[in-house]
């Protein structure tokens, strides 16, 4: 499964016949997850561009995300709910038309789920599951894919749809959102035209126009998944099947799965620069509201190259924020004296407040070549790691340093090598190994939770003083790259097998899924194959063609499925005969 990065977005690619007989592996970074909204309506746009690999890809991992009772939440291991059920559905509707009875099941059992969690009077648990739920049934219907022998399901899904129309002939929408996909599921054209919005929600209107067979005009730029695939379904331009395309990783589409801010912390580590361009268009999302905020971020706005807004009153903040307001402002080329004469008058016999902050600052000020009689400072610091270290909590009767949080003794490792102090930093890094999990991870503070955030910072601090080859470091650096990194093998060519060990191959021919091979697949007059690696849990899933993915065209429900849909419309419209009739004029 040869990998491209670019942007830090992983695209498939589609295999030759002349694949290399040698098999490698790339490491790619690993911090996204799938999201059903997002790589269902990527399917949707893909499938009426005819790229058939990608929609394969994708409904290979809605399958893979889905419960064990065929619905589905906004993402692996949350609350399934009617609106993502149906979105699935939706997409795999298009992936079985490319491989017949591949996902029949599937949609079956999640059309079924739908029927059985519908309440009463027609409707689940918010209006956008009434209305994506009617939209999917209604395709479900005309598919053709229902199975015959599931007695009584036609007739109960036809039923389903039919209260869930009712519904929301009965109930108006709350919002714009709530009213694109109304009008889509009643079919409510002309009020869709005259809708008038903004921002993302063009792209809903433009899906929901196109999708009940309007031509759509839209020039919007649209930054998630979902609405650029939306923009894609309804216009076809090239420009957003590039953007949705780049959105891609490793054949589905989703969100973050690490903090922006734990990225960005990590991409400070060498070797670790590329996560910079996965994290950073995300920074703007975070708001900056609060003085102490613009100096805390304001290192991750220089890391991606943007200019951040700076505070200006210092004394809302700690000693270490305004130290790091000099660092920035020296980095960008601004003056910052302002910031170091603050700290020199507010400091309290050569300290800043607390262990933590005196060290921050001490680094600044000798990172800046500040003029100061370090000797008082530097002595607090010695001082107290060692009280720290000798002191028993009375509460607890543990040593006091178990409660002090690992990036405080990091810190002042990197202050104790500028400085030359060897028996302060042989004992900072001895504390450092003793919070170091057999992972790598470095916990918050003795016996704690350990994770990104620390062990990067932890990371940067050794880095800055020049400690990469001490084992802690490797040690830790190995941790993050197995925790943020995938490793990737690719297929080899192998006597006219494509071989790949602890893979799955899903095998197509005919436009018909023809069944499964383990660790290989024959080439010889197939449409295609879908690698799924490994064969558990799943890191990525590549579609390539061989003679080339078709499509079935989705069958109409036949006669009796038109009966049903007739029925339904004209019960709808004796019951709302009947509501009306009932109210008084007024009402």
């Amino acid at each position: 499964m040869k990998k491209v990065l670019s942007l830090a977005i992983i695209l498939g690619f589609v295999i030759q016949l002349t694949v290399s007989p040698h098999v490698s592996a790339e490491i790619m970074p690993y911090v996204y997850k799938p999201t059903v909204p997002d790589t269902s309506f990527a399917v949707l746009a893909l499938y009426e561009l005819g790229d058939y690999d990608k929609v394969l890809e994708g409904c290979e991992w809605l399958v893979e995300i889905k419960t064990p009772f065929n619905s589905w939440g906004y993402a692996y291991g949350e609350d399934h709910e009617a609106k993502y059920t149906a979105m699935a559905i939706m997409a795999l509707i298009r992936g079985e038309s490319i491989a017949r009875g591949r996902y029949r099941n599937t949609i079956n059992g999640a059309a079924y789920w739908l029927i059985y969690k519908q309440k009463p009077d027609g409707s689940w648990d918010d209006y956008l599951d009434v209305a994506l739920g009617a939209i999917a049934l209604r395709e479900v219907l005309k598919s053709g894919y229902l199975d015959k022998n599931m007695k009584g399901l036609e007739k109960q899904v036809q039923e389903g749809l039919s209260r869930a129309l009712l519904w929301l002939e009965l109930n108006p929408p709350q919002n714009d959102v709530e009213r694109i996909f109304r009008d889509i599921a009643l079919g409510r054209k002309d009020d869709l035209k005259q809708l008038k919005v903004e921002g993302d929600l063009e792209a809903y209107r433009a899906f929901g126009l196109a999708y009940m067979g309007e031509r759509v005009s839209l020039n919007g730029n649209f930054s998630t998944p979902m609405t650029v695939a939306m923009a894609l379904y309804a216009t076809k331009k090239q420009v957003y099947l590039n953007r949705l395309l780049s959105m891609e990783h490793f054949g589905f589409w989703g969100k973050l799965h690490y903090r922006v801010l734990d990225l960005l912390d990590v991409s400070r580590i060498r070797g670790f620069e590329d996560l910079k361009h996965i994290a950073c268009p995300y920074l703007n999302r975070i708001p900056l509201t609060e003085e102490w905020q613009k100096a805390v971020y304001a290192h991750y706005y220089v890391l991606c190259s943007k200019n951040p807004p700076l505070p200006e009153n210092y004394s809302a903040l700690l000693p270490w924020q305004v130290a790091e307001i000099a660092r920035i402002k020296s980095i960008l080329g601004k003056p910052y004296t302002d910031a170091v004469e603050y700290l020199l008058a507010h400091s309290t016999n050569g300290t800043w407040r607390d262990f933590y902050n005196t060290a921050y600052v001490l680094w600044v000020l000798k990172s800046l070549n500040v003029s100061y009689s370090y000797n008082s400072s530097l002595g607090y610091l010695s001082a107290n790691l060692t009280w720290m270290l000798e002191t028993k909590n009375p509460k607890t009767g543990k040593p006091l340093y178990y409660s002090v949080p690992t990036y405080y003794f990091s810190q002042a490792a990197v202050v104790f090598k500028q400085f030359g102090m060897e028996k302060e930093l042989d004992e900072t890094l001895r504390v450092l190994r003793e919070r170091q999990y057999p992972n790598g991870a470095f916990a918050y503070t003795q016996g704690s939770v350990a994770g990104i955030t620390t062990t990067a910072r932890v990371l940067w601090n050794l880095q800055v003083a020049g400690l990469t080859e001490i084992e802690p470091y490797t040690r830790a650096a190995s941790y993050l790259r197995k925790l943020l990194y995938a490793d990737i093998p690719e297929p080899r060519r192998n006597n006219g097998l494509i071989v790949l060990k602890n893979a799955t191959f899903v095998i197509v021919k005919g436009s018909r899924y023809v069944g499964n091979s383990t660790d290989e697949v024959e080439l010889d007059d197939i449409d295609g194959y879908v690698v799924i690696y490994p064969s558990k849990n799943p890191l990525a899933i590549d579609a390539h063609p061989v003679e080339g993915f078709i499509t079935l065209p989705p069958k109409e429900g036949g006669k009796k499925g038109r009966l049903y849909i007739g029925i339904a419309v004209m019960a709808i419209a004796l019951a709302l005969a009947i509501v009306l009739k009932g109210r008084k004029p007024g009402k």
